[in-house]
């Protein structure tokens, strides 16, 4: 006679659908609110602004400005990580680990993958070159207005991808796996999700971003390793971020 399971061990050891939106919603809320404090202190630093008419638009040549975007962005990614962890292990029915799949892989599915991302960023570069797409305006303006080059790759290169990669594609995609959505929703859904938040660019940029966004999810459920969509974003970005320089 097969043993009855107990309550714990039946029990869906993920968030469900709508607490799984709801807490990956706060945590980004949370990670705008944080950036969007850091960059007015730092604009009150740097310009020493008044509660003025003109400070809506002294804000806003700062989300073109490298120094202030770097700033704002590592703090803000590092404790945006911190809640990923912790909204992870209050089911404590799994490891935070199990949970988003933080799993080291081996050196050759790691290098099998960041040799797909060289292919993907070529076809991204030759579609560019086709169409006669030029660099993003914001992209340019943030690279023309930075001082210190080190402190801006460290946030594009390491905090961006380290804090994005861990929301969409470790907390949002795995609870949204597991839920009714199954993989091919979770896959639409994050990627979705992800291309959205940068409205930054046009709109050719971001229907780009949700299709790298599924790149990274199918990597992230071959793989089973939430390192794997990490090390592909960050090489992504370091390309961008040496292109720019040359540029």
């Amino acid at each position: 006679m097969t043993p009855i399971k107990n309550t714990q061990e039946m029990r869906n050891p993920y968030w469900g659908f709508w607490a799984t939106i709801g807490f990956g919603l706060l945590i980004f809320i949370t990670f705008s609110l944080i950036q969007t404090i850091l960059l007015i202190g730092y604009g009150i630093y740097l310009q020493d602004w008044e509660l003025d008419s003109d400070f809506a638009a002294s804000l806003n040549t700062l989300v073109f400005n490298g120094d202030a975007i770097a700033i704002a962005e590592i703090p803000s990614a590092l404790i945006g990580t911190a809640l990923v962890l912790l909204f992870a292990s209050i089911p404590k029915i799994i490891s935070v680990k199990e949970y988003l799949k933080i799993h080291i892989p081996p050196l050759t599915t790691i290098l099998k993958w960041l040799g797909i991302m060289v292919l993907v960023i070529l076809l991204m570069e030759g579609s560019n070159i086709l169409l006669e797409r030029e660099t993003p305006e914001f992209m340019g303006e943030v690279y023309g207005n930075t001082n210190n080059f080190i402190i801006l790759w460290i946030a594009v290169i390491i905090g961006a991808p380290l804090f994005e990669e861990f929301l969409f594609r470790g907390f949002i995609f795995e609870g949204l796996k597991q839920s009714a959505l199954g993989l091919v929703g979770a896959t639409l859904i994050t990627a979705s999700s992800w291309a959205i938040i940068h409205l930054q660019y046009g709109w050719y940029e971001i229907f780009t971003i949700f299709l790298i966004g599924i790149v990274f999810a199918i990597a992230k459920h071959k793989t089973n390793s939430i390192y794997i969509p990490i090390f592909m974003h960050m090489l992504m970005n370091l390309t961008a971020s040496v292109m720019m320089e040359f540029a």
